[in-house]
């Protein structure tokens, strides 16, 4: 049994738990935290159950416990120099079995404090006895990003897998860095929970463009065949490259630009969208009325245009070609996930990937004809690192160094053209609340990413430099 719970009390949790009428909705009811209400409180005037971590005790917060709106709150009073940190913390035993759990609690602010910039929730899985080795002494962590219901309030509501080998889970409520105000946190719930239904997809890429000196009609067609080639593979999504319905023609730029989604390649890859009932992601030179743009488009399972990105950044080429550079990072809602774009040259600036990533995107396509920085070598590192510094999963057609791939949250390297023209597929595992947590054979842990820890870890205020200059 992998629980810490005692004997007696582990058999009892796990009876609640598959015992009450079979239903993990049952086991919802139930709350791990102990005085998740902050009813009780011990002598030293600490929530019972909970530790106190005010890091700095020169410039601690002061911790009371007040009723307000029905409820106890958990209330950090914050110095008004700005330093202030402090952190209730509890341990909590994971039951045998439990594969999921539902975490919810509230934030409400006062004075100079605000909810994310001055509160955060962090989890921390562990396992007893321990399944790693070295430190930190946890399998993982991740920080709840919270839903604004006001200016001063936030909720915050997570159903997470527990990651293989954990059992226990820290749950701490940290106030931090407030220049005056207060920081309250209050109902605080940890339940087990159905796990969510599992997200694997396929995701493929199409390394090379129609042969040299081709017609529109037969760059259609070596298009149309490389979705097919993708779904005989069993994919999901498919990505070409850049400009599809211009590579290989021969032709100038704005002679192959189309109305999307009437032009001719977009109507070819919409109708093999559907036969296939996959997406299909595309770099297309657009005409929009008199206006041309480099663009790319996301095709739905049933052929519909979901949406369609045009490139922000343009090289000096395509300034001279005519093209009009776009002016947002649009994400698109699908069953697999949220779908971003990029083109090419967009991959030099990672403000992009981070506008995408921020705007809740799980899957970047990225046509590009090629990096040329630092001699062509600048490829495929400045991919992976996008997509770790962003926790996405990147989808890349790649001409030029013909290394077209598909790319992890952790900047891993899942499918690679190699120098290969054909059509590669890598599965992947888009489950929400998914932690995709390896321990390695010398005991280490892959790194977390951006969209459990770092995204709460941000300091935008100090960011102004970005959009000054």
């Amino acid at each position: 049994m992998r629980s810490a719970l005692g004997p007696i009390a582990g058999v009892l949790m796990i009876c609640v738990l598959v015992c009450l009428e079979g239903s993990i909705i049952m086991a919802e009811q139930m709350n791990l935290v102990r005085n998740g209400d902050f009813t009780k409180v011990g002598e030293d005037g600490v929530p019972a159950g909970w530790e106190l971590n005010v890091g700095n005790p020169a410039t601690a917060p002061e911790l009371d416990l007040i009723e307000r709106d029905g409820a106890r709150w958990a209330r950090f009073v914050m110095r008004p120099n700005g330093a202030s940190m402090g952190c209730l913390a509890q341990t909590l035993a994971i039951p045998e079995g439990v594969e999921a759990v539902r975490v919810t609690a509230e934030v409400r602010c006062a004075g100079n404090a605000q909810p994310r910039e001055h509160s955060v929730v962090r989890l921390f899985w562990d396992a007893e006895p321990r399944a790693h080795q070295g430190w930190p002494p946890w399998l993982y962590r991740h920080f709840l990003n919270d839903h604004l219901v006001s200016a001063d309030c936030s909720r915050l509501d997570a159903r997470l897998l527990v990651p293989e080998h954990a059992n226990r889970l820290r749950v701490e409520l940290m106030a931090r860095w407030a220049p005056g105000g207060a920081v309250l946190f209050g109902k605080v719930r940890v339940a087990p929970c159905e796990p969510p239904e599992p997200r694997l997809a396929k995701l493929a890429v199409v390394q090379g463009h129609a042969p040299a000196q081709s017609t529109l009609e037969q760059a259609r067609e070596w298009a149309v065949a490389q979705v097919g080639k993708a779904a005989e593979m069993g994919a999901d999504l498919v990505c070409l490259g850049e400009g599809i319905n211009f590579a290989g023609t021969g032709l100038k730029a704005l002679d192959c630009a189309e109305p999307i989604p009437s032009g001719p390649m977009s109507t070819a890859l919409s109708r093999a969208a559907a036969e296939h009932s996959m997406y299909v992601v595309a770099g297309l030179y657009e005409m929009d009325g008199d206006i041309a743009y480099n663009s790319a488009a996301l095709f739905g399972r049933e052929g519909e245009v979901i949406g369609v990105y045009r490139k922000v950044h343009l090289p000096c080429a395509e300034v001279d070609w005519g093209f009009t550079p776009g002016d947002s990072y649009p994400v698109f809602e699908t069953d697999l996930g949220k779908i971003g774009m990029q083109i090419c040259y967009d991959n030099d600036f990672p403000e992009g990937a981070r506008a995408l990533a921020l705007a809740g995107a799980d899957i970047i396509c990225l046509p590009i004809w090629g990096d040329g920085r630092a001699d062509g070598t600048a490829w495929p590192h400045s991919v992976r690192m996008n997509a770790l510094a962003n926790g996405v999963f990147y989808v890349t057609a790649n001409y030029s160094q013909q290394r077209s791939l598909v790319v992890d949250r952790n900047g891993i390297i899942l499918a690679d053209a190699n120098g290969e023209e054909g059509v590669y597929v890598a599965e992947v595992n888009l489950t929400p609340g998914y932690a995709d947590v390896r321990v390695t054979d010398e005991g280490r842990l892959m790194p977390r990413s951006f969209k459990d820890v770092f995204r709460k870890e941000r300091m935008p205020h100090t960011y102004g430099v970005l959009t000054d200059s």
